[in-house]
Formats: C-alpha cells, sequence, structure tokens
C-alpha cells in the first residue's frame, strides 16, 4: 500500500497553516469568509485525523457522530443539555436547527483527546478523565468566541452557563469510556497538533474579537 513518508508531520502542517491564516483572515481580512469556511475545515481535519489513523472503528465514527448530533438535537430544542441556546448560520446545513458538521465536530474532538489521554501511563479510569478535562479545557476557549462568529449562542447568558460543561463532561463520558476501554488510537502527533493549534485559534479570537 502506498504510504507518504511523514504523513502525520505534513498533516500537521496543513492544520497549523488552515488554523494561523483562519485566526488572521477572521481578525485582519475578510472574516465573514474565513468564518464561512470553518465547515470545510473541520472536514479537513476529520478527513486528516482518518487518513493518518492507526486503529480504525467504523463503529466509533458512527457511534460518536449520532451520540453527539442526538445530544445536540435534545439541546437545542429543550434547553435540558447544555442549556438553553441555539445554532447560528456560519456552521453549515442544519437538521432539526442543528448544523450537520457538529456531528463530525464530536468525533474529531473525541478522537484527539482520547488519544492524548491513552497515551499517559495512568489507570483507564483516570485516562477517561483526564480526555473529558480536554475536551472541556479547550470548550472553555470556544464558548467566549462562538457567538462572536455566528456558531451560536445561549439566550440567558452572554457564554456559556456551567451547565454546559456538566453536561458536557456527562455526554462525553460513555464516548471517552468506549474509546479508552476499546484501546482505539489515531495517530498521536496527528492528534496533538490538532489540539493545541485549536486551542491556539480559539485563545487568539477569544481576547482578540
Amino acid at each position: 500500500m502506498f504510504r507518504i513518508k511523514n504523513l502525520p508531520v505534513y498533516s500537521s502542517l496543513i492544520i497549523w497553516t488552515f488554523q494561523i491564516f483562519g485566526a488572521v483572515g477572521i481578525l485582519f481580512w475578510n472574516s465573514q469568509w474565513f468564518i464561512k469556511m470553518t465547515p470545510m475545515c473541520l472536514i479537513l481535519y476529520f478527513l486528516l485525523l482518518n487518513i493518518n489513523n492507526k486503529k480504525h472503528s467504523i463503529f466509533f465514527l458512527f457511534m460518536t457522530f449520532f451520540w453527539g448530533f442526538l445530544s445536540e438535537i435534545v439541546g437545542v430544542h429543550t434547553g435540558l443539555i447544555y442549556g438553553s441556546y441555539s445554532y447560528g448560520n456560519s456552521l453549515g446545513i442544519k437538521i432539526l436547527n442543528v448544523p450537520l458538521i457538529i456531528g463530525v465536530n464530536w468525533i474529531i474532538t473525541t478522537a484527539i483527546c482520547g488519544t492524548i489521554a491513552s497515551k499517559l501511563r495512568v489507570r483507564s479510569h483516570f485516562k477517561i478523565l483526564i480526555a473529558i478535562l480536554l475536551m472541556i479545557f479547550l470548550d472553555l476557549f470556544i464558548e467566549p468566541v462562538a457567538p462572536k462568529i455566528d456558531m451560536w449562542s445561549f439566550s440567558d447568558y452572554e457564554s456559556a452557563p456551567l451547565s454546559n460543561y456538566i453536561t458536557w463532561a456527562i455526554v462525553s463520558l460513555p464516548l471517552q469510556f468506549y474509546f479508552i476501554i476499546k484501546k482505539l488510537e489515531f495517530n498521536f502527533t496527528l492528534a496533538v497538533n490538532l489540539y493545541i493549534s485549536q486551542l491556539f485559534f480559539f485563545m487568539v479570537l477569544c481576547f482578540t474579537l
């Protein structure tokens, strides 16, 4: 089978290029155009993760997509999960008022945080906890930016309430439990670079927008 040498490194460079240009574009160029490219970037990151995948699991991909997407549908229509919120228009096509790309984002976030945590030399239940905390830490910087770039916004709060992070942990628990227990693994180099570059992107926007 043909394989590109150092593919994770090249893939990481592509991700960093998109993240840096995305942040610069939103801040200094045509912000609306760059914001509308968010779904395409997430699809690219999803493809790069799977191209570099070590232990493939179709079931994990489908389970994570539908579990995350279903929780968002329930959340948007009832306010019982994450709080009372609604999605804007920057994330593309919606089904039942939830962008389809959100399911892909659940896969990406679960996969990279689970992969990073899985490399730690601790017991499985600590790996699961650390993976969830990594997801929440990233979300801490996404939430203040989301309403400013028309991703989503909360009805009764300027940013996400504490309940959002609690329910995030609860919803992600079975996903990370499955990921760690089944010893699934995406490429570690790519997972770390994707996590840090996303953290960089949202931290920059969080403190400048």
